[in-house]
């Protein structure tokens, strides 16, 4: 059985070697990618690999995110996922929006919590088949130096409407 699932959309790419990400603040950080498919088949053909699906039904597709772990249950670091292109040469993670498509590589992992057990399949690698890359935020605004203590948080040219506070 392959472990490579093709033609994948990507979204949420949190792959920067650098900067593993940890949103729920467990203290293991992870490398993650959200895959979708708007086809149901190919959603059900995931999930008959044990990947955990929803469907999103807002958007028409199934989801399913896959993670790395960043760091060993020892801390020690571990090595980041791989992402290339076509071509197997090496894409910068970053440059990875969301509706990217590519190929992604899994690698099945045993897993044991208590008296529970399972097979976990961890994020290895990424092919980059069509990139859309990620150009950062679009916002307009300058940048606003406040210095270290603004004359709102001192009251100075505070003008309030209502006085009854």
């Amino acid at each position: 059985m392959s472990n490579v699932i093709k033609n994948v959309e990507i979204y949420w790419a949190k792959l920067d070697p650098s900067n593993p990400v940890d949103p729920f603040g467990t203290g293991s950080p992870v490398w993650e990618v959200q895959m979708r498919t708007a086809d149901k088949k190919v959603a059900k053909a995931w999930e008959d690999k044990g990947l955990a699906i929803r469907e999103l039904e807002d958007e028409g597709v199934w989801a399913c995110n896959v993670k790395k772990k960043a760091k060993t249950q020892k801390g020690d670091d571990l090595t980041p996922v791989r992402v290339v292109d076509n071509k197997l040469q090496p894409v910068d993670p970053v440059t990875i929006g969301n509706g990217s498509v590519g190929n992604v590589q899994l690698s099945p992992r045993e897993w044991t919590f208590g008296k529970k057990s399972g097979v976990a399949m961890d994020l290895r690698a990424l092919q980059i088949t069509s990139l859309v890359k990620y150009t950062g935020s679009d916002l307009e605004f300058d940048v606003v130096d406040l210095g270290p203590e603004t004359a709102a948080a001192e009251g100075e040219d505070f003008v309030s409407e209502d006085d009854d506070f």
